[in-house]
């Protein structure tokens, strides 16, 4: 291995303002639009940054599986998930008077479902040893209770 800086870090960087109660988030080709930290309402037709965040953690592992399937040579033909997160203390968030313990997100429950040509028991072997390469789970694996299930579909 080589001592080089960029060997072993990808540094990031991205500007952010605030206008008309969004903030935005610039990248190098888009904008990202976050219009609350959360919200409560089922009927809400902006993105909160809890969605985003929910996005990142599951399509960023897919993402891992899909890349390292190439690699791999095994065929993912269908991959499709369900992200189910538990939110600790929510009525700190509302500002319900007498509740101002630490809101996070306590737990985290993905399933993936998979159709490749692979019997059940090595995708799920390889799918888990993905994960050592999904630097959002690596990222994220010791502040969140993380419980992924992968499931092979006929």
């Amino acid at each position: 291995m080589t001592n080089l800086y960029e060997s072993n870090n990808y540094d990031l960087s991205f500007r952010g303002i605030l206008s008309n109660n969004d903030f935005k988030l610039y990248t190098n080709n888009d904008t990202i639009i976050v219009s609350n930290d959360i919200n409560f309402d089922i009927n809400a037709d902006f993105r909160s940054s809890i969605n985003y965040f929910s996005a990142s953690i599951i399509g960023g592992i897919a993402h891992t599986i899909l890349n390292e399937s190439k690699h791999s040579n095994i065929v993912i033909e269908e991959l499709e998930g369900k992200i189910h997160l538990v939110l600790k203390n929510p009525l700190t968030l509302l500002n319900v008077r007498g509740y101002c313990e630490e809101p996070k997100i306590d737990n985290c429950l993905i399933t993936y479902y998979l159709y490749a040509d692979i019997n059940e028991n090595n995708l799920i072997e390889f799918c888990n040893s993905c994960l050592k390469k999904s630097f959002i789970y690596n990222t994220l694996k010791n502040v969140i209770n993380f419980k992924i299930k992968f499931i092979l579909i006929d």
